[in-house]
């Protein structure tokens, strides 16, 4: 009789689980040691449930760092930055937000060859837990989608024996091809860690007052090369320089090529993310931002970013001509939009505006503007030398110039 209760249990038990699948799971230290040891101690992101104990934990101990990324594609600029800046990183976001990613994965870290780790949580899996409805579409596409990127990707190790060498894949992977290695991450496959930090309660209040300097009619302002030379000037040799895609980079490279600069192409918009994720690490060297209104409108909220971490070396400069230039001189709505106001609202330190190249370049050369963040608004005309040209020196090249760069200071 005995024997036969056995047996029944035993197949109930083996229905069951076919049926009820039980997931394994981790604790998020035996995975976030295991990073530590191999030198990931930068985190940034955006929530997920499923992400919430890794996000927790980080919070938690102050051997981790972490960013809070306003959108997963300022993630991955930021963590491309800090990259750069010699800190090993790690992205965290849930798939359903994954297309902001695409710009920054194809044209910023496959471009210029910046390792990293990401994490995105499988929202949606197919036969998985029921989900909402947004996530069902990206959940029967993710795989294909990382494959169609040629994105090297894995799931996400959910038994502590699976971890070291899970991880020992994805760092040889990253030290050797100098790519971002992808874990796909299932719904539990992490115990829960609810976070112990206790939010701060002190308001941020203040009151914005702003009025814009500009005087010139539109054909009497300052050309982008006045801009640049100026800038130039001031940048010394303790100093980084980012500059946005398009024109930007490319004028700024044929005036003088230096080794303390890059020269975006491509990821639109990353260039605040990217030098913000520099400034981070590497708070005693200065880092100038060099955008464009096309190209800050497209995140602007990277700005919040700027304002809720406060650098204090980093100066954000923007170069309007109210036109997307490099791509036919259509306008942009930067005519109707006060962008010191809008980083004063963010939070930056200082905030001002200009279209006179002579106060522009006070501005520069300010010593208490010099302690920011600072964003210096300039407007120019549209335009740019007839013969220009673009870099002779590869994307990847020019990173791994600035990396020895800023590793010798």
């Amino acid at each position: 009789m005995l024997w036969h209760i056995i047996n029944y249990c035993e197949e109930f038990f083996n229905t069951f689980y076919k049926i009820y699948p039980v997931n394994k799971m981790i604790k998020a230290n035996e995975f976030l040691d295991e990073c530590l040891s191999l030198g990931f101690n930068f985190f940034t992101g955006t929530p997920c449930s499923y992400l919430k104990p890794f996000i927790n934990y980080v919070i938690d101990h102050d051997e981790f760092h972490f960013v809070d990324a306003v959108n997963e594609g300022d993630a991955i600029a930021i963590a491309a930055g800090v990259t750069v800046a010699g800190k090993r990183s790690v992205v965290m976001f849930q798939n359903s937000g994954f297309g902001n990613a695409v710009n920054p994965l194809t044209s910023l870290t496959d471009t210029f060859r910046i390792p990293m780790m990401v994490i995105v949580t499988y929202r949606g899996e197919p036969g998985g837990h029921p989900d909402e409805p947004q996530h069902e579409l990206m959940g029967q596409i993710l795989t294909d989608l990382l494959d169609a990127m040629k994105l090297k990707w894995a799931f996400f190790p959910n038994e502590s024996g699976q971890i070291k060498n899970a991880l020992k894949e994805a760092n040889d992977y990253m030290l050797t091809e100098n790519k971002p290695f992808i874990f796909v991450m299932k719904k539990d496959d992490v115990n829960p860690y609810e976070l112990q930090t206790k939010r701060q309660n002190n308001p941020f209040r203040f009151s914005i007052a702003h009025k814009d300097e500009f005087k010139f009619a539109y054909n009497e302002r300052s050309t982008r090369t006045d801009a640049l030379k100026s800038i130039q000037t001031v940048a010394d040799d303790k100093a980084v320089v980012i500059a946005t895609t398009g024109k930007t980079g490319r004028e700024l490279y044929e005036l003088d090529d230096k080794e303390n600069q890059l020269y975006m192409v491509g990821s639109m918009g990353c260039a605040l993310p990217f030098g913000f994720g520099i400034a981070f690490v590497k708070p005693n060297l200065h880092i100038y931002i060099i955008d464009g209104d096309g190209a800050l409108l497209m995140r602007t909220g990277s700005m919040a970013t700027v304002g809720a971490y406060q650098p204090q070396n980093l100066t954000h400069i923007l170069l309007d001509n109210e036109a997307h230039d490099s791509t036919g001189g259509q306008s942009t709505v930067s005519h109707n939009v006060s962008f010191a106001s809008i980083a004063k609202g963010f939070g930056y330190k200082h905030a001002v505006s200009t279209d006179g190249l002579q106060t522009f370049q006070q501005y520069l050369s300010s010593s208490e503007l010099k302690e920011g963040p600072t964003f210096i608004h300039f407007k120019i005309k549209k335009g740019s030398p007839k013969t220009l040209g673009r870099p002779g020196v590869k994307p990847y090249q020019v990173k791994e110039r600035l990396e020895k760069f800023i590793t010798s200071k």
